[in-house]
């Protein structure tokens, strides 16, 4: 997906579930989305983990995440257009926008356009 509407960016419902480790998101055009709490972590989007200024991040140099880095403490909005979550480690940059989100969906039909360029 290279241009989303605004009913592919726009969550309906967020439902974090600590037993199976995911946060599943049902978006307004009817899609649903379900996001590991590990896949989520290795998607961070913040400077810490994905780098900036041409200075990898974190994540570069991680073979293997600990317990503590996908465990979820909390998941909140931020304003109307993202969420952020604090994992157990303590790390709570990430910034999570719908968009964003929408866009790494990993369901096999949202993989697939990302692997055609769609």
């Amino acid at each position: 997906m290279s241009r989303l509407t605004d009913e592919q960016k726009t969550p309906d419902i967020i439902a974090p579930s600590l037993e199976r480790r995911t946060i599943d998101i049902t978006w307004t055009d009817g899609h649903q989305s379900s996001y590991s709490f590990e896949f989520l972590r290795w998607s961070c989007p913040c400077a810490i983990c994905r780098g900036e200024g041409g200075v990898p991040g974190v994540l570069a140099s991680t073979h293997e995440l600990t317990p503590d880095q996908t465990e979820l403490v909390e998941v909140g909005p931020v304003g109307n257009y993202a969420m952020s979550i604090t994992w157990k480690d303590g790390h709570a940059a990430g910034i999570y926008t719908w968009e964003y989100l929408r866009l790494i969906c990993p369901c096999p039909i949202c993989r697939g356009q990302q692997e055609t360029g769609q």
